[in-house]
Order: C-alpha cells, then structure tokens, then sequence
C-alpha cells in the first residue's frame, strides 16, 4: 500500500508541477527532483525501492518510444554524422574523462569502477530535453539534434558499462576489442530486430480497425522489443528507436489515430519522466546515508565530474 501511495503522490505532484513550471517557464524535471528530494528532511516517509535490473525494463521503453515516435528517417540520415560524433564518440569521451576525474579524486575506487561511474554518467538525458532546453530558449534546430542524440547515446554507455562492470565484479582485465566487438554486435543485432519488428508491426497495425487497439499495440510494442533485444544481447534502446522510426514510416495514419495517439504518447512521456526524476530525488537519502562521513567528499566530486562534462561537451560542440 505504501508503494502505491508513493507512486501516486509523485503522478500528482508531477502534473501539479509541470503546470507550474508551464506558466513560469521553469525545467520541470529539475523541480520534480528538488521536491522528491526534499523527503530527507522527512525521514519517517516510506521510501520506494525498485529492483536496479528492473529500472531500464520499466522506464526505457516507454520513454525512449514516446521521444523515437516524433523523428523520422529522413531526419536521422540528414544529421547522421552528427549523431555519430555525439552518440557513440562524445559519449566515450566523456565516459573517459568523468572516469579520469573519478580516479584522481577517488583513487582507490580503481580503473573498472571509475570507467563504471564514468559510463553512467556521460550521455545526457533525452528524456529532459525538451523541458530544459525551451525554457532556456535553445533553437529548435539545436534541439532537434540533441533529442536524436539521445535516442542513441545510452547504446554506447551501456555497452562500456557493462564492460566496465563485468571487469569490477568478476575481475577480468578490460578489453578493447571486447569492447568494440560487443557494441558491433549489440547495435548491427538491434538494428535488424528493431526493423523486423517495426515493419511487422506497421502491417499489423494496418489490419487492425479499432482506434484504441491501434493505440494499445503501441504501449506493448516497445517493451516486447525491449526484451527480445536483450534476450540475445543487442541494444534494447537502438532497436527500440528503430522500432519506432520504422513504424512511423509505415503505417497509415488517419487524423483519430494522429490525435489520440499524440495525446496519449504525451501523457505516457509526462507522467514516467515525472516518476523517473522522483526517484532520482527520494535516492538522495539512501545516498546520503551511503555515504556518511565522506557526504563533503562526495559533493565535491560530483560537482567536479559535471564541470568536466559539462567543458567536454562544450569543446566537442
């Protein structure tokens, strides 16, 4: 009961919270986070913990499919070179410098787990986009480029992540071509079943009559491509994006399905980000705890990683 009451008070407090951030032109997921974490000074309030192997399977897949659904293939092969560099070059560049910070400010936390730490944080959320960056009046263009990025991003972090990670907890050495290898193989794989999919589910959506099964298809179809593209370890956000782009591109819209499946991707996107950034908030206190003494220490270094990353971008742009 206590989880349902939690999750209910953050979809409340996220719609409370964009309109006012609407009206006053503020980036609502920030908000949405400094009221979450604003339960430290609370701590007899029940905090909700997810599993962390249950985190991506949940949030991922709706959100990565709201934000796919609005680009296009024309799109993405006009700014590809683009989408390359920011995706896949500036993500590891960033990882290796965040790791780098890590370990000179942290030494004992070793290679492996600064590489981890430096994964985790490099590629920028596309989740978020939209509602920091037209409030700081960045130009649609700039956007644009930045929200397909994002699209992409999380497949090259993740890879290193997981390389990283396995060499943290197994104590195997890092390997280069390991790494090059597993992300080849993780994107060229979800590449071919997200088309698959897509494709298939564009014919399918076609031969369906009713406007709410249409729409519903569409809420299960990126989970399921999540999984299977995890099953045989590809990149479940590459062929998700795939999915939805190739989809789009198929399908015969008529002017109901456009309108409520617009309204509807819209509300799915508002209410999780909503829900994803209150978790980010009520972790604060499990953090805190976490760290205990070291809680200075730990500010500075992450107020030290974000410079970096912030002077990195800056550079590459």
């Amino acid at each position: 009961m206590e989880i349902l009451l939690i999750i209910t008070l953050m979809l409340f407090a996220t719609v409370v919270i964009v309109a006012i951030s609407d009206r006053f032109g503020l980036p609502w997921p920030v908000l949405i986070t400094l009221v979450a974490a604003s339960a430290f000074f609370f701590p007899s309030l029940p905090l909700l913990h997810i599993p962390a192997e249950m985190m991506l399977p949940i949030f991922l897949p709706p959100l990565l499919w709201a934000l796919a659904r609005r680009t296009s293939w024309a799109a993405i092969r006009s700014q590809w070179v683009t989408v390359v560099s920011l995706s896949v070059l500036l993500v590891l560049v960033s990882a290796v410098a965040a790791a780098g910070v890590a370990l000179w400010m942290l030494p004992p936390i070793g290679i492996a787990g600064a590489l981890v730490l430096g994964a985790a944080v490099a590629p920028p959320d596309p989740v978020a986009v939209d509602a920091v960056a037209e409030p700081a009046g960045v130009p649609r263009r700039l956007t644009g480029t930045l929200q397909i990025e994002g699209l992409f991003n999380d497949a090259a972090s993740i890879v290193v992540f997981h390389l990283a990670l396995a060499a943290l907890t197994a104590g195997e050495k890092l390997s280069l071509v390991g790494g090059i290898s597993a992300f080849l193989y993780s994107s060229v794989m979800a590449v071919g079943v997200g088309w698959l999919i897509g494709y298939g589910s564009a014919k399918l959506i076609d031969w369906m009559n009713s406007t709410v099964a249409r729409n519903a298809f569409t809420w299960v179809i990126p989970f399921a491509t999540y999984v299977l593209a995890e099953e045989i370890h590809a990149s479940g956000v590459i062929a998700i994006v795939i999915a939805a782009v190739e989809l789009n591109s198929r399908v015969k819209v008529g002017a109901e399905d456009r309108l409520t499946g617009h309204a509807f991707w819209e509300t799915v996107e508002m209410l999780f980000t909503g829900v994803a950034f209150g978790l980010i908030g009520l972790s604060v206190r499990d953090a805190v705890e976490e760290v205990g003494a070291e809680l200075v220490h730990a500010v500075v270094l992450g107020v030290v990683i974000s410079a970096v990353l912030i002077a990195v971008r800056f550079g590459w742009m």
